[in-house]
């Protein structure tokens, strides 16, 4: 698996619920993604039921990282 598919994982976090003897039961995956958060609830493979809210309707200011190469750009532009 290479780092680009184990960061698109870090972003989900799973819950199984199960009931009834026969081990059936719904699993809910939440995904954060970049505009916002995706609430799906499965069962035997199939979306049951599905919700969204985006990261301004909770509230919440979404601000980009500046990474080490970025802040070497901007260095370097701001040098010319």
């Amino acid at each position: 698996m290479s780092k680009t598919d184990d960061r698109m994982y870090d972003r989900y976090v799973y819950l199984h619920l199960d009931y009834g003897l026969d081990g059936c039961g719904t699993t809910i995956s939440v995904k954060l993604d970049d505009e916002g958060v995706v609430v799906d609830a499965w069962s035997d493979d199939e979306c049951v039921a599905s919700t969204w809210k985006t990261y301004n309707d909770m509230g919440v200011e979404v601000r980009e990282l500046l990474t080490i190469e970025k802040q070497q750009i901007a260095k370097e532009n701001e040098d010319e």
